[in-house]
């Protein structure tokens, strides 16, 4: 396998263990399945065995899940796609995007920050984001660690 990057990975508290990737980008194409990002994604997380995935470009994200119907990559699916700027309007306000892709990987990391530490200081009130993220996805990251730029 190719030595694939994440820009952010959250790991287990105590132990080497990925739990989340995200990977921040300018664009993805549609369909989302067939863009690089999100392939390149699904391929990290089937080679970490980690369950989680976000692709975040300034307008959409793209929340990734091991399905568990097949092995490897492919059972990794996009199951959300929510606007970035309601996911992060706990940070930057309401309706407000981020203004370049230096800005969102900022502002991503500070994110994931809080959503190990506290779902409701991450989370707007939003039922779609509740949905997507709630609770697997934020159980999977609780009191996790957030390190940039890992390497499988």
């Amino acid at each position: 396998m190719p030595n694939e990057q994440t820009d952010l990975t959250v790991f287990a508290k105590d132990y080497p263990e990925a739990r989340l990737v995200l990977e921040v980008k300018p664009a993805v194409s549609t369909p989302p399945e067939q863009d690089a990002a999100v392939r390149r994604v699904a391929r990290y997380m089937w080679g970490a065995n980690c369950h989680y995935g976000l692709v975040m470009s300034p307008t959409k994200t793209y929340v990734l899940r091991d399905d568990f119907s097949t092995t490897g990559p492919e059972a990794m699916r996009v199951t959300d796609v929510l606007p970035t700027a309601r996911l992060l309007s706990r940070l930057i306000g309401s309706g407000r995007q981020p203004a370049s892709e230096q800005e969102l990987e900022l502002l991503a990391r500070e994110w994931l920050q809080r959503l190990t530490t506290s779902y409701e200081a991450a989370l707007p009130d939003d039922p779609d984001v509740m949905r997507a993220f709630f609770p697997d996805l934020v159980g999977a990251v609780a009191e996790g660690r957030v390190v940039p730029e890992v390497a499988a």
